[in-house]
Order: structure tokens, then sequence, then C-alpha cells
């Protein structure tokens, strides 16, 4: 189950960073097999931001929501 509004954040994000190149990111999260997947673009700063502006503040929520 792909978890759309995380790639539509990051791009959102990103883009205050890069500006326009961050539309060609193919940032994206899902669910698989009870399993939460994240890909994030393969820079270091893009990674950061991924992980501390959307991945940790949500990381308790997305594991209660498999859970319930």
């Amino acid at each position: 189950k792909v978890l759309p509004g995380f790639g539509e954040i990051f791009r959102m994000l990103s883009y205050e960073q890069v500006g326009a190149a961050a539309m060609l990111s193919r940032a994206t999260a899902g669910v698989y097999k009870n399993k939460v997947v994240f890909s994030t673009p393969g820079s270091p700063d893009a990674v950061q931001l991924a992980v501390e502006k959307l991945i940790l503040p949500e990381i308790q929520h997305l594991a209660w929501e498999l859970i319930r």
C-alpha cells in the first residue's frame, strides 16, 4: 500500500532547499507485508531531510497504524 503523502511532502520540503530540481525526486513510502518501507533519494542531505522532518516525527504513529 503506497503512502502518497510521503513523496508529495518530501518534494515540497526539498523544493525549499534545492528549488525546481525537487520535482525529479522519486521519494516514496509504503507498507509491504506489515512493514513500513521508505525510499529516499541518495544524497545525504535529502536522506537527512526525510528522516528528520518526515520519518522520525511520525514513526510511532505509523507503527500504531500497522498494529491496530
